[in-house]
């Protein structure tokens, strides 16, 4: 089953790992009711590479070379472009967790790609220029740390409770409906559809769906030529058609495809 660590979402992992260097940090105690973790990454190519990723139900807040911005929840495949010499520091947020800061739905940002000082309204210019006359990862993880300290805002019981949802879900092949996500959560299917929308960014039917493709993609990992409509039945899927399709959606590419 998928394990919902960062590295896991890194699609053809062993690839990615030539490409460029990733490290996971653990926040800072005073932001660990909001952020799951900070991360860098840094490259040095002679040709371009594309890394995939097929990301958790998360914000991500990141300082590259390049840009300074926030990415909403993403519900399919995310590309990023490497080429030359660059580097990322990140703070991954816990589901749910960044409508705190946000102040408004997370929907907008869902699916979206926009600078940090339109969405937090704070100049990241300063925050820029430091993470960048620095090579020090830890370092990095620390400026940005202390921008985030600076906007941290006032507890969120909802937030969390959703959080705990969302993770119990991602690591439970058992609920395979939306009811029994409701259930999880101890409210009716239409409030839980509204408080997804409000905090998470996608439904929770698109959270079931998502978790299921991360263990199709961990398991074809492990195992290239697996029987099919066995791991169809494992993980909740209608019929070995069902994968197939949800797998090629999220993808772009069917599952037997990407096992090669």
């Amino acid at each position: 089953m998928y394990q919902s660590d960062a590295e896991a979402s890194i699609l053809h992992p062993r690839t990615a790992q030539a490409k460029f260097t990733y490290h996971r940090h653990a926040p800072d105690p005073h932001l660990a009711e909001w952020v799951l973790n900070f991360w860098t990454v840094s490259w040095d190519l002679t040709e371009p590479y594309t890394a995939q990723v097929l990301p958790l139900p998360t914000v991500n807040v990141t300082v590259t070379n390049t840009e300074a911005d926030v990415t909403g929840l993403v519900r399919r495949r995310y590309d990023r472009h490497l080429t030359g010499r660059g580097y990322a520091v990140g703070a991954r947020f816990r589901p749910a967790c960044f409508r705190p800061f946000l102040g408004s739905s997370v929907s907008a940002l869902t699916d979206t790609h926009r600078p940090i000082a339109d969405v937090l309204g704070v100049d990241t210019a300063a925050l820029a220029a430091a993470v960048a006359a620095t090579s020090d990862a830890r370092v990095r993880v620390r400026l940005l740390t202390d921008f985030l300290l600076a906007k941290t805002p006032n507890p969120d019981p909802l937030a969390q409770r959703l959080a705990w949802v969302v993770t119990k879900v991602i690591g439970r092949p058992d609920i395979v409906r939306v009811h029994q996500v409701a259930e999880l959560a101890g409210v009716g299917t239409r409030t839980l559809q509204r408080q997804f929308a409000e905090y998470v960014g996608a439904g929770p039917k698109w959270l079931i769906d998502r978790r299921r493709v991360l263990d199709t993609a961990a398991r074809v990992g492990d195992d290239p030529a697996p029987v099919w409509a066995q791991l169809a039945a494992e993980l909740g899927y209608a019929d070995q058609a069902h994968l197939s399709r949800t797998f090629s959606t999220v993808l772009g590419t069917p599952p037997s495809e990407y096992s090669r």
